[in-house]
């Protein structure tokens, strides 16, 4: 097993990320994994932040270093939502859905974020640090997230150890990573594909100051979002902001 040798635990930090990031070196071993009992400033996506509170959620960075063109490395955030979509389901029976490209929702709503931040040094193998936060026994959220966001324990009742859902996740990512290693990235496209309400649905595309909406189609090779417009034309989207409703 590679990912969480080591682990370090911590009971506050201000991102997992961030404390990964700061102690980077050429030393710094691959599967080095942070958890945190409390994040001061979690971060999401597009510069959000992700609340953490004590003793509610699981917040966990993994460090990554690996062999694989630029191109495939968008796939890790792919991976790293199949892996966390894993440990959810074996924890309480229940199918999650995928969001592209980093959200895991339960019911509609947000139970878990991925943030997946990339490292490059004169050309050598660059490093991912792979952030994974799930909401697990959170009652309430702040005001502007509160329609959004929810967590295990809002939907199902049930409490889930972090422990145990900690354990089962970094089982899921080692296996889920070896087979982004071996270059299994057809059939790791095609699994995140099955997990998914969002294709053949219409979609609207923040993206900065444009705003695109269209039908997603599936995902290309590279795991870029397919996007066809209303005339009919298909283009490909690297990153961006996805809101939809299932039919």
């Amino acid at each position: 097993m590679k990912i969480g040798k080591p682990v370090r635990i911590l009971s506050q930090v201000d991102s997992t990320n961030e404390e990964i990031r700061r102690n980077l070196n050429k030393n710094t071993p691959e599967g080095l994994v942070v958890i945190a009992d409390q994040q001061t400033h979690g971060k999401g996506r597009l510069g959000r932040s992700w609340h953490s509170e004590p003793g509610t959620g699981l917040y966990l960075s993994a460090l990554l270093r690996p062999v694989m063109s630029i191109e495939n490395l968008a796939c890790i955030t792919l991976m790293a939502g199949l892996a966390t979509a894993s440990a959810i389901r074996q924890q309480i029976s229940t199918w999650v859905k995928l969001k592209w490209p980093n959200d895991i929702l339960l019911n509609g709503k947000k139970i878990a974020g991925i943030l997946c931040e990339c490292i490059t040094d004169s050309g050598k193998n660059p490093a991912v640090i792979t952030g994974i936060g799930i909401n697990l026994s959170h009652t309430h959220f702040p005001e502007s997230i509160k329609d959004t966001a929810t967590s295990l324990k809002l939907e199902t009742g049930k409490n889930v150890s972090r422990e145990d859902i900690a354990l089962s996740l970094l089982q899921n990512l080692d296996s889920e990573y070896e087979n982004f290693l071996q270059g299994k990235i057809e059939s790791l496209i095609q699994r995140w594909t099955q997990q998914t309400d969002m294709f053949g649905n219409t979609i609207t595309v923040y993206q900065k100051e444009k705003i695109r909406v269209g039908t997603a189609m599936g995902l290309d090779p590279h795991g870029k979002l397919i996007l066809q417009t209303p005339k009919g034309e298909q283009m490909l989207i690297e990153s961006g902001e996805i809101s939809f409703k299932p039919d």
